[in-house]
């Protein structure tokens, strides 16, 4: 280094380039690449190709069309003295608003003759002054299904906010989530007290920040507040209302359905009329061969659809019909009982073996003469006109609708075999709407002692399943192989061979019957794109819809107190099918979640009461679950149960009965699929304390108590929490002890385990009625 700390490094020197060699050695190769991912090699037609500035110009163009016709469709269906009435609906978060002050206030500004509402009601006003049609729901707010009920139909949803109270946990933020869970178009919030409970300014400044915060944090994106007792911010928020296009809820508009502005019997006779109800249809729209459902009565047929003219009066204008077809969707939940058909078609099934085409002996391929099987299903002996509609063939359109293009390949092998078998039983009519076992015995009330002590024994297992999952005790005089008789030895769960339709006593009697897809959302695809195509009335046309429902259901409703509202169903929509939910527990929501135990979940526009079986959201190539036994706090598991498919991305929430006949939020998801080959096993754990350590050889105690017992299990392996792994070597004795082998040294305070698996079912749901 100089004297005066300057360094002089020189610029100008180069390394020498290595030497290439043609004829290098693997190892040389690896380590030159070594840390290097190659790119994979992008196709003209893939989406990270760089678009020119022409193509970006076109896309902006084409993204900019879309958005101003899917305006001008909206403010159509709005627009004008005799557009669609705008269903409004006012929730108060707190016990000291009154919901019918805020719509008298709202809905009452300059008109001659002021609107009386009464609660609960559904009062249909139309404000002159900006030339729009309001439907005014005030639901029962000792209801909490009926605030979610009359909320999920609604374009606007008005929240009152209290200026002297807080809104309280169990009651108004409850509301709050469960309707963001559920979906929720646009919404307002209000103050109906602030200058009566603070008439100095400052003061008024001040909560309105506050409750503004609080508001903000549930609606971010959302406009400020109205106080209702200032006549300008009164008005503002009455034009808001008016002049604002409502926020799209995507499972509901995309699907038909209405809110019915009357409703009446058809007939004098009441066991061969129909059910009528009228109203503007929303939504996709509405055709005749599909079913309706009616939230909390169930599924029916529909006789005709009539489409009003403008200026209806009576039953017998002139207006245009449609009536069903052949292809009627039937009230068939499960298939109708299989023939047999081996002795029929064993040369068919040797024929088609060779060909590499997999047959199950339900759906069976007609052969061409180039002896390639076509996508024609050839059906069994016996089977009616009916029970072949089941055997559906869910084809891969498009597959950049359907699948990524990593899966293009998996998809065109699945694509040969029968694609969607169903199975299902025939019923003359439909049984949602009837009261069910489950429904009746779900709720018991028990004393305030019992209840104390049910849960803090309910939170001690679940505090012990936390901390020691899956483990089980054995009693020194049980027989562990009598036990655990239905359980497997599993090296991986992960990697495992297990049989989806294994014979298994403990399987559903109706398991081989249900709706099954081999491709679901290739198949949801398909559906929604033939539910689109095949509407006859569309969004904004006044409808009379006759439907097959029984008299009774005409004296539980009345349109003018509650909202009464029917939803169209997609093709196959009716039939069960094992349907998979993720599931997300409420953190305010401290009660344990034990899996199986009954509770409502509500997904589209369904109610069904479930005993799921919770397991874990992983991701196995074999499609193998382990099972939970409770769904802790914080953790998102899958939900497992047999219930009506769903064609639509709808969000789940769940509720669990509280007292008097209420009912509790306590978690939510989404519908993920339904899908019959997900495997859910359930992992039993016996664990052992090691008594002497010799190197790599154990000695272990109390985890078996015979030698017959260390015979009959010295096939699986075992393994330690320290995460070793080893081996039963020997017995000894007749008390239960013997040698193990491991892979490293074991310390005194380890244990070591053995697991085991079974096949646990999903169980058969029921419709929640009302």
């Amino acid at each position: 280094m100089a004297k005066g700390g300057h360094s002089h490094r020189s610029t100008l020197k180069n390394d020498h380039k290595p030497f290439k060699s043609k004829h290098a050695s693997k190892g040389a190769l690896k380590n030159q690449y070594k840390g290097k991912v190659e790119k994979s090699t992008v196709g003209p037609n893939k989406a990270n190709k760089p678009l020119s500035k022409i193509e970006r110009k076109n896309l902006a163009r084409q993204l900019k069309e879309n958005k101003i016709l899917e305006t001008k469709l909206t403010r159509k269906l709005f627009e004008g003295s005799s557009g669609a009435e705008k269903i409004v609906t006012i929730v108060a978060l707190t016990d000291d608003i009154n919901p019918v002050e805020i719509a008298t206030k709202l809905f009452n500004t300059d008109d001659e003759k002021p609107t009386e509402f009464a609660y609960p009601s559904v009062t249909s006003i139309k404000v002159a002054r900006f030339k729009t049609n309001l439907k005014v729901i005030i639901p029962n707010h000792d209801d909490f299904l009926a605030i979610l009920d009359a909320a999920k139909v609604s374009d606007f949803v008005i929240f009152g906010l209290s200026a002297t109270k807080e809104v309280e946990l169990e009651y108004g933020e409850q509301i709050l989530r469960s309707l963001i869970a559920q979906g929720i178009a646009s919404v307002f919030g209000v103050f109906p007290n602030l200058v009566s409970a603070y008439p100095k300014r400052n003061l008024q400044l001040d909560i309105r920040q506050s409750l503004e915060s609080f508001f903000s944090h549930f609606f971010p994106n959302d406009e400020k507040l109205f106080a209702l007792e200032h006549d300008s911010e009164n008005l503002n928020c009455l034009r808001s209302i008016c002049q604002k296009f409502p926020k799209s809820v995507n499972w509901r508009d995309s699907r038909g359905w209405l809110v019915a502005d009357s409703a009446f019997w058809s007939s004098d006779d009441p066991t061969n009329g129909q059910l009528v109800v009228e109203g503007t249809v929303r939504g996709i729209g509405f055709n005749a061969n599909r079913l309706v459902h009616i939230p909390g009565y169930g599924d029916f047929q529909v006789d005709r659809i009539e489409k009003l003219s403008k200026g209806h009066k009576s039953m017998d204008t002139d207006n245009e019909q449609y009536l069903p077809d052949e292809s009627q969707e039937t009230l068939e939940e499960l298939n109708p009982e299989e023939v047999d058909m081996e002795d029929d078609f064993d040369d068919e099934w040797e024929e088609n073996n060779d060909l590499g085409v997999r047959m199950d002996g339900r759906n069976y391929f007609e052969e061409d003469a180039s002896r390639i099987p076509s996508r024609k299903f050839k059906l069994p002996k016996g089977t009616s006109e009916y029970q072949g509609r089941w055997f559906v063939d869910d084809v891969l359109e498009n597959a950049s609708d359907a699948e990524d293009d990593d899966d293009d390949l998996e998809v065109a092998d699945e694509i040969v075999d029968d694609d969607m078998n169903v199975a299902g039983e025939e019923t003359a009519a439909p049984t949602e709407y009837a009261p069910t076992e489950a429904g009746d015995d779900m709720h018991v009330d028990l004393s305030p002692e019992e209840e104390e002590r049910q849960l803090k024994e309910f939170r001690a297992i679940e505090k012990e399943d936390l901390e020691f999952p899956d483990e089980l005790e054995l009693h020194p005089s049980e027989s562990a192989k009598e036990r655990l008789s239905a359980f497997r030895g599993i090296k991986s769960l992960a990697n495992c061979d297990w049989d989806y339709d294994e014979n298994d006593v403990e399987a559903p009697s109706v398991w081989n019957r249900l709706l099954r897809i081999s491709n679901y959302k290739a198949t949801k695809n398909k559906v929604n794109k033939e539910y689109i195509k095949d509407t006859q009335i569309n969004t904004g046309n006044k409808a009379r819809i006759f439907i097959k429902a029984p008299s009774f259901l005409l004296e539980r409703i009345n349109c003018q107190t509650a909202p009464f509202s029917i939803f169209e169903l997609s093709q196959h929509e009716h039939k069960l099918a094992v349907c998979h939910f993720s599931f997300e527990s409420w953190e305010d929501y401290e009660k344990p979640i034990p899996s199986k135990e009954s509770i409502i979940v509500q997904y589209g526009p369904r109610r069904q009461i479930i005993q799921p079986i919770f397991n874990q959201a992983s991701n196995n190539p074999n499609n193998v679950h382990k099972s939970e036994n409770f769904a802790h706090i914080g953790d998102t598991v899958v939900a497992t149960a047999i219930a009506p498919v769903l064609f639509n991305n709808a969000p789940t929430i769940y509720f669990k009965p509280g007292e008097n006949g209420t009912v509790e939020f306590v978690g939510q998801g989404t519908f993920l699929s339904c899908d019959h080959t997900r495997i859910i096993a359930q992992r039993a754990v016996l664990t052992g304390h090691p008594v002497k350590i010799h190197k790599r050889v154990v000695t272990v105690r109390y985890m078996f108590f015979n030698a017959e017992d260390i015979n009959w299990f010295k096939a699986i392996p075992l393994f330690t929490k320290s995460g070793r792994s080893g081996f039963i070597k020997e017995s000894l004795g007749t008390h239960g002890y013997f040698k193990a082998n491991f892979d490293g040294k074991l310390t005194s305070q380890d244990t070591v385990a053995m697991s085991m698996y079974k096949r646990v079912w999903p169980e058969i749901s029921s419709a929640w009625t009302e």
